[in-house]
């Protein structure tokens, strides 16, 4: 393979993995990525924000894994919902390009921002719905995270 061919491929493997939904923390409760936040003693508050590539679907996954690893952070076997809110956005930019005298092709773009927040109350015991080690362990799998 010659190197031209090699710095291709490795470009856009980096624009790829760039585009793509990852589970990270979010510097802000608004960016990108999950951010938890306690409400009171056993109660928590979990935000994942995702990107134009994220589905609503991996969101939902990705909110519950978070819900579940902050249990188990915190010492707490099992968790419920309280709450769940899906406030997935769409936005739609036009855009027309000009030539000179006259405009040509307008394009639109629509991108959707998967946002879901959860209210989690854990538990010690195992008396709540959701087992916070197994949801973990099945998330993580599901969608290939290594930690």
């Amino acid at each position: 393979m010659n190197i031209f061919k090699f710095l291709v491929m490795l470009f856009c493997v980096m624009l790829i993995s760039a585009c793509a939904t990852t589970y990270e923390r979010a510097k802000s409760p608004t960016g990108t990525g999950y951010y938890d936040t306690l409400l009171q003693q056993d109660m928590y508050e979990i935000t994942f924000n995702g990107n134009s590539d994220t589905s609503v679907t991996t969101a939902q996954d990705y909110a519950l894994l978070r819900a579940a690893e902050t249990c188990l952070e915190n010492g707490y076997k099992t968790f419920d919902i309280v709450n769940s809110n899906n406030n997935s956005k769409t936005e739609t930019d036009a855009y027309t390009n000009y030539y000179g005298r006259y405009y040509a092709n307008t394009t639109v773009f629509t991108s959707t921002y998967p946002k879901i927040m959860l209210i989690i109350k854990c538990s010690k015991e195992n008396n709540l719905t959701f087992i916070a080690e197994e949801i973990k362990l099945n998330l993580r799998k599901k969608h290939n995270i290594e930690k």
